[in-house]
């Protein structure tokens, strides 16, 4: 009951500071606008380019390019013929072509292939990697070489992301759940600044019963914060492939942690100011740290259960991101995302037992002294 009259307390104080929730709350709405915007573009790209081949025998080579598909069917290269090479001068610098393609061939027969593009043009490059194997494929059939070596692929899986903007949604939303961590050391710190503990401490009030109470009321928060960020995705074009209840409860987990930090930074400030600063520091290192905006290279230091564990598997957060992901880009189940689940369940619950025990020795004990 007394962790419960705090979360009302907590809710009612965040609700009279409608621009620090509005901060919080749409501040990720912003980056996840951003996102959408430059990263909307789908993985299987159909690539323009233009082919000059003035030798009709190179026909075959063309219509290699032509035919060339992605694994569902859909035509890799969007081939146009021209004569002219300086035509495509204009369009390359433009950035609207991926590649001139100039195929000719020598006296004695032999096939020369030019590319022409910028070669820091992204497109340019994947083009030009594509182009390179269906070359180097139309190349051994001509010369009646035998295939050695055949590459089928197959997904994981039957969902999948299908764009840039699908692959950074859960990344997103890991930002805005770390936001927790600054916001509840700022609500702690206040407690302290107006020296609400020492009034508290007449009530019998439990650390436990205060932090609790906090925990409540952020963990709210946070639901808010992950059906708006989905909500927000799925508008601005998002194709979830799973279940966004599982994808709450994970982001629950996750805010249980965030809460057990903000706890901990709450310990080493003086101000809201401090913990403000100190908590938006702590929430982003681990927001890199964890892969949600950038892969990090493995580091694996044991393996666990068949799972490898990484350095940076430390954080609640890494495993949370993971959960997050393979949920809402691939249509897990609680089944496959079992272990990452818990272990974002039990380092959360160490963070959280470390910042109530660190909170409980260094202001409750101490306020109770000055008393």
């Amino acid at each position: 009951m007394r962790a419960l009259i705090v979360a009302r307390k907590s809710l009612l104080e965040m609700m009279r500071e409608l621009q620090l929730l509005g901060l919080i709350v749409l501040l990720p709405l912003i980056f996840l606008v951003i996102t959408a915007v430059s990263y909307s573009a789908p993985f299987l790209v159909t690539h323009p380019i233009w082919v000059i081949s003035p030798d009709p025998d190179n026909a075959g080579l063309v219509a290699a390019l032509e035919s060339a598909r992605y694994a569902n069917g859909q035509p890799i290269f969007d081939v146009t013929m021209i004569a002219d090479q300086a035509a495509a001068e204009e369009p390359l610098k433009k950035q609207t072509l991926a590649a001139l393609v100039v195929i000719e061939s020598d006296a004695d027969g032999t096939l020369s292939v030019t590319l022409r593009g910028d070669a820091l043009y992204m497109p340019f490059y994947k083009a030009g990697t594509i182009m390179g194997r269906v070359i180097q494929e139309y190349a051994d059939n001509a010369a009646g070489l035998p295939r050695i070596v055949q590459i089928a692929e197959e997904p994981l899986g039957e969902a999948s992301p299908q764009n840039w903007f699908d692959w950074y949604v859960p990344g997103n939303t890991i930002f805005a759940l770390m936001l927790i961590i600054p916001q509840t050391a700022m609500l702690v710190a206040r407690e302290i600044r107006w020296n609400t503990l020492r009034r508290l401490r007449i009530t019998r009030l439990r650390a436990g019963d205060l932090l609790a109470g906090i925990s409540l009321a952020q963990m709210a928060v946070a639901v808010l914060q992950v059906v708006i960020m989905v909500v927000a995705a799925l508008a601005l074009g998002f194709q979830s492939q799973g279940s966004l209840g599982l994808a709450i409860v994970v982001g629950l987990a996750i805010c249980f942690s965030a809460v057990g930090q903000g706890l901990i930074v709450a310990c080493f400030v003086e101000n809201d100011s401090q913990a403000a600063n100190l908590g938006a520091t702590v929430a982003m290192f681990q927001v890199f740290l964890s892969g949600a905006m950038y892969p990090l290279p493995s580091m694996t230091l044991f393996t666990l259960m068949g799972h490898q564990i990484d350095l940076f598997e430390i954080f609640p957060v890494t495993h949370g991101f993971l959960a997050l992901q393979q949920v809402i880009n691939y249509g897990a189940g609680l089944r496959e995302i079992g272990f990452r689940l818990g272990a974002t369940l039990l380092l959360s619950a160490l963070y959280f037992a470390v910042g109530v025990l660190i909170f409980q020795r260094r202001q409750m004990h101490s306020t109770s002294r000055n008393s």
